[in-house]
């Protein structure tokens, strides 16, 4: 399941169970003793959300879901490795179009433009940068 659909799950289940007049502590027992059950269900979804995404970054990076030691230590790159194929980065066959091109790159682009991927985490943010730079330098090259 993909983070934005488990996202929208986890928020249901939060204010379904707010609502719901039934909990583990009931809400007529005082303000502040029946929010506590509420306020740890939350809490609980906020965590289970936050390493589901966690291994969901790792798994799209090639990396150990809980060793972020080295993405943090380590700068992101400020230029892609030219060695890579255009074609195969834009995902086109050699014989494309000027505009068959045009359309892939600008298709990449929506996938994994910065301003996309803003409201997730750190590594998956990283990943987004690195793969438009590789998008934006195929294009550049295929180009000429």
């Amino acid at each position: 399941m993909d983070p934005r659909s488990l996202k929208k799950w986890l928020i249901l289940i939060a204010v379904l169970y707010l609502v719901f007049p039934r909990d583990l502590i009931p809400d007529f027992l005082g303000r502040g003793l029946g929010l506590i059950d509420d306020l740890s269900l939350v809490a609980l979804l906020t965590y289970f959300y936050r390493k589901l995404l966690q291994k969901h970054a790792a798994r799209e990076t090639g990396e150990r879901a809980g060793d972020d030691r080295g993405a943090r230590s380590r700068p992101a790159q400020a230029a892609p490795e030219s060695a890579s194929d255009p074609y195969a980065v834009l995902g086109v066959a050699s014989s494309a179009s000027r505009d068959a091109i045009q359309a892939a790159y600008k298709a990449r682009m929506k996938e994994y433009h910065p301003d996309k991927v803003a409201h997730l985490g750190e590594e998956l943010q990283q990943l987004a940068h690195r793969k438009a730079l590789e998008i934006q330098e195929a294009y550049r090259q295929l180009r000429r």
